[in-house]
């Protein structure tokens, strides 16, 4: 990859130019700020604007895209974080990965650029909940850009799809690398935690120079990380597993079982027909090492191989002890920039950028759904267990999870991006600048270790000696080579995009002074993949026991604990026109005018239009408005994806309902588990009515855009009698339209339960409920118990199996909010002060649905529905949790004395709420508010004749931990980080 651009590199100085060094002579190039493609336009200094500084993002001290999007108060969730990606598998984007979401707008209403044009997304999709479930979302990798060698970052915190095209919803984030850079730059920093024995280290150089008497340049930025690997046993916080015990004592959660965050079957659990006496009343045993207390048992049976069987009991292990917290991580950022001044005016640039990431990180193994590998009484090792006499094929297995086989995942990550362009001036004073841009982004995802369903089957069918030995409590010496594989996924991510600008920003006079245009033309092309193991995709087929059409794919994989997904591809093309104006209204009022029209080959064309006006109502005031309209259409994913299933805990309402009408208690799984291992009878299936409900989709072609409306208004203070201070205020709305999400396992099964209230249960013969939820037949329903439904006035049904869910447009979500700025800076005889503060409130988060929620509401309000069913993914979305939280507050003291100079820096985010947690009254678990402190120290000298600095740095001063939340490691990481305090140095040196 690198060897690729260093040969690009040559060939354009030598092929291309034939030029030679010298010194630099002038700066050819005219700074843009996001907001406006007018060169030199007035009215980017009335839009809302963040400008983060190269000396701003140095205070920060970020070496991951990650965490310096995060210190934005405007980025909301990011659900493309390392610290989830355990939850999601092989489903979702592993590795060396992080997700921009402004306004918490959601994943993918960000526009990502570089020096002003796009990015390729990343190669690997994620899920995000919109609606009643998780759908698939696309973005930008914000590690992809190396953080060292940012010039600066511009956030444009509106909207902007009539300035730049689709996604623009929430704003745009305008990454500004270095170019025109002339020495060379070395930075070696090295970095410790208190947590952890982990070690990072970065190298980050740049080098530049001039060819051709001034007229060319050439700049180099090279960006190497070697991060450490920090396993979650490193800390006894993240390793305990049952998070309830680091609660307050008497606290009422306690009660509650969603911080326990433990496994059952870490040793195997065996079904046999009939009892025995080292079986439980329903045929279940289980298999337990020798020297564990469960062999005590005067049931028990040695098996003979180190392990003895027992009636079934739970066997609880804490998974987070195999997990890290972070994998290991080799991270490396090429970019090259080559500028030339041609002798008749034009310019010639270029930019080549490559990026290349290693990841490797270890994780338990998934879990066998229980009843999907049946062993015939033919198994090897049956015959070898005296008094064990299994003489039939109905012997399967329960539930299992290797608690001391790990998965290792191995994430390959490689981005390139070329782009080439000219620029020049017309003899009529047009600006004109037309560029091509390939990229491409790809990613291997490799796990070792992963237990093959077909294999283990087939192992289990074996009467040799060398299969699997499953009464081996060991499963790293029991042939366990014979049930496990490697399982991959390979995705990439293609743009290839053309555009041409003319510009003028003195097109015509009015009597207030010249108006600026700008039109333009813009085409590109959007492709993924998403190639998937074959085991996974459907390619080779296992199908599990039993005569359920979900007992295979695609609602069975061939791999243990993982879902199955067929493979996706998909591509787009869309053509744009845009034409943007400045226009002088006043000598103190300027205003920006811009209308786009995208037509899109894949979905509906869409025209938007934007209009913002910046006032000076006095010297030292500003007022600025804008409104805009918006648009973005399906991703890749939601058109393209054939077939998904994914499996999750469920309330079926249609089993609650019955057994609240007939007064029966839900099932205790803490009793149930007691009556099991005494053998006493307990309650019946229909008060079991939590459990593993299935969703399915496939992709849908005749989505339409979402279409948004982006307002704002506010003010620019800079009072003349305090010099050097800026304070902007901005209040800001927008709503989105035609919201892409799905309806739910939830909210389709209260449609269900509605639909049979309404049908009663006068004539059964027919079909009655909704159709899109697809039940058991009555088999799995205790005879004794079909009286019930007859009380609840409901014909008899089976559990919800699966219900078969689609993308549509669902839902209008609004936003509404205010950020403050207050920008200080202050010159003294004891040295120089920088004061930023900056806060950004969202008071207003919701998602109003379409009509087949708004009847379920109605149907709730009236009484037709019990008041007890929840109905989720809509409504005060801050209210109901996810982590969308209210308020985001950052601050920075930057202090310079000659050669000495500190920083200190603050980030809070607010408490929220963690839905997915509530007492019996309807309590709402509150996760607190988080502030973190860093402060750093400098010094620069020289060093050999050229400039130096030395600083040290402290994050987290106060060694703040996440707070404890409904995560899937204890806290709620697409918000927090739970690292604690940790330290770096680093030597720059300036050549």
């Amino acid at each position: 990859m690198f060897e690729l651009s260093r040969k690009l590199l040559l060939a354009s100085l030598f092929i291309i130019f034939g030029v030679t060094a010298q010194e630099q002579t002038q700066d050819v190039e005219e700074v843009v700020i996001v907001g406006s493609q007018i060169k030199g336009a007035i009215i980017t200094g009335a839009l809302p604007v963040t400008v983060l500084s190269a000396s701003d993002i140095d205070i920060i001290g970020a070496s991951d895209g990650d965490e310096l999007i995060n210190n934005l108060v405007e980025q909301g969730v990011n659900y493309f974080n390392e610290g989830e990606q355990t939850s999601g598998g092989v489903n979702a984007a592993r590795g060396d990965v992080g997700a921009y979401n402004l306004r918490n707008m959601g994943v993918g209403n960000t526009l990502t650029l570089l020096n002003g044009r796009r990015l390729v997304n990343n190669a690997g999709y994620q899920t995000e909940s919109v609606g009643g479930d998780f759908v698939p979302t696309l973005t930008v990798n914000t590690n992809g850009i190396p953080t060292n060698s940012l010039e600066r970052l511009e956030i444009l915190k509106d909207g902007a799809s009539a300035i730049y095209g689709a996604d623009a919803v929430a704003g745009v984030i305008n990454n500004i690398l270095e170019k025109d850079f002339d020495g060379f730059e070395l930075q070696i920093r090295r970095a410790q935690y208190d947590v952890s024995d982990a070690k990072d280290h970065d190298i980050n150089a740049k080098y530049g120079f001039f060819l051709n008497e001034g007229k060319t340049n050439v700049s180099i930025s090279l960006n190497l990380r070697d991060r450490g690997r920090i396993p979650m046993s490193d800390d006894p916080k993240w390793s305990v597993g049952d998070y309830r015990t680091l609660l307050p004592a008497n606290s009422p959660w306690a009660a509650i079982s969603d911080l326990n965050n433990t496994y059952t079957f870490g040793m195997m659990q065996l079904d046999i027909t009939g009892t025995r006496s080292f079986s439980d009343k329903d045929g279940e045993m289980q298999i337990f090492p020798s020297s564990m207390s469960q062999c005590s048992n005067s049931k028990a049976v040695d098996t003979g191989y180190g392990s003895c069987i027992v009636p079934d009991t739970d066997y609880i292990y804490a998974p987070q002890e195999m997990r890290d917290y972070r994998g290991e991580m080799q991270r490396q950022n090429l970019f090259i920039f080559i500028n030339h001044e041609m002798e008749n005016g034009m310019e010639f640039f270029s930019e080549i950028g490559a990026y290349h990431s290693d990841t490797k990180r270890y994780n338990e193994q998934g879990g066998l759904s229980g009843g999907q590998i049946k062993i015939p009484s033919t198994y090897y090792y049956f015959s070898q267990i005296p008094g064990l006499n299994i003489t039939n094929n109905s012997t399967v297995i329960d539930g299992w999870r290797p608690f001391n086989l790990g998965r290792i995942m191995n994430i390959d990550k490689e981005d390139q991006r070329f782009l080439f362009g000219f620029r020049g001036t017309t003899a009529s004073n047009w600006d004109w600048e037309s560029a091509v841009v390939h990229s491409r982004s790809r990613t291997r995802d490799l796990v070792n270790n992963r237990v093959s369903h077909t294999q283990l089957k087939a192992a289990l069918e074996s009467s040799l000696p060398s299969t699997f030995n499953l009464f081996d409590p060991n499963n790293l010496t029991n042939n366990i080579e014979t049930i496990t594989t490697d399982v991959y996924r390979k995705d990439e991510s293609l743009l290839t995009s053309w555009d041409f600008k003319l510009s003028n920003n003195e097109v015509m006079q009015l009597p207030a002074g010249p108006v600026g245009a700008l039109i333009g033309l813009e085409f590109r092309k959007e492709e993924y993949a998403d190639n998937r193991d074959p085991r996974l995709d459907g390619t080779e087929r296992f199908v599990g026991a039993g005569a359920s059409p979900t007992n295979t794919h695609p609602f069975l994989s061939g791999i243990m604990g993982s879902s199955p997904t067929s493979d996706t591809y998909g591509d787009k093309t869309v053509k744009s026109v845009f034409v943007e104006l400045q226009i002088p209204i006043t000598d103190k009022i300027n205003a920006q005018a811009a209308i786009r029209h995208e037509a899109f080959s894949d979905s509906d064309s869409a025209t938007v239009g934007k209009l913002a006006i910046g006032y000076d109502i006095a010297d030292w005031l500003l007022f600025r408005a804008s409104t805009s309209t918006s648009f973005r259409p399906p991703n890749l994913v939601q058109v393209n994806q054939k077939e998904v299933a994914r499996t999750g805990t469920e309330i079926d309402p249609v089993m609650q309902y019955v057994a609240t009408v007939n007064g029966l208690a839900k099932i205790d799984p803490v009793m149930q588990y007691v009556a099991t291992a005494n053998n006493l009878a307990h309650t019946g299936t229909i008060g079991d009515y939590d459990f593993t409900v299935r969703r399915y989709s496939e992709g849908a072609t005749d989505l339409e855009p979402e279409e948004s409306t982006n307002t704002s208004m506010g003010f620019v203070i800079q009072p003349k009698t305090l010099e050097g201070l800026t304070v902007t205020v901005d209040a800001w709305t927008i709503e989105k339209d035609n919201t892409i999400g799905l309806f739910g396992r939830n909210n389709s099964m209260i449609q269900d339960l509605l639909a049979r209230i309404k049908a009663g249960n006068s004539n059964c013969s027919g079909d009655i409920g909704y159709s899109r939820v697809i039940r058991n037949d009555l088999s799995d329903i205790d005879s004794d118990e079909l009286g019930y439904f007859a009380n609840a006035g409901l014909c008899p049904v089976g559990r919800a199996n699966y219900v078969a869910d689609e993308y549509q447009n669902l839902a209008t979500r609004t936003l509404e909010g205010t950020d403050i700025v207050i920008y200080y800076d202050l010159e003294t005889s004891l040295g120089d002060f920088r004061i930023t503060y900056s806060t950004s409130e969202t008071s207003k988060f919701e998602q109003v649905p379409s009509g087949q929620f708004a009847a379920l509401q109605s149907a709730v309000n009236d009484g037709t529905l019990p008041a007890y069913v929840r109905l989720t993914g809509f409504g005060d979305l801050i209210a109901n949790g996810e982590g969308n939280f209210e308020q985001k507050d950052s601050f920075r003291l930057n202090y310079s004395n000659g050669n000495y100079g500190a920083s200190i820096s603050a980030l809070k985010i607010s408490d929220f709420i963690d839905a997915g947690m509530k007492l019996a009254d309807g309590t709402k678990f509150v996760v607190p508010a988080m502030t973190t402190l860093d402060a750093a120290v400098h010094y620069k000298f020289k060093w050999n004749g050229s400039k130096a600095r030395l600083k040290f740095a402290v994050k987290n001063l106060q060694d703040e931990r996440a707070p404890i939340a409904d995560g899937y490691n204890g806290y709620f990481s697409d918000v927090h980080s739970d690292v604690g305090r940790n330290y770096y140095l680093d030597l720059t040196i300036n050549y």
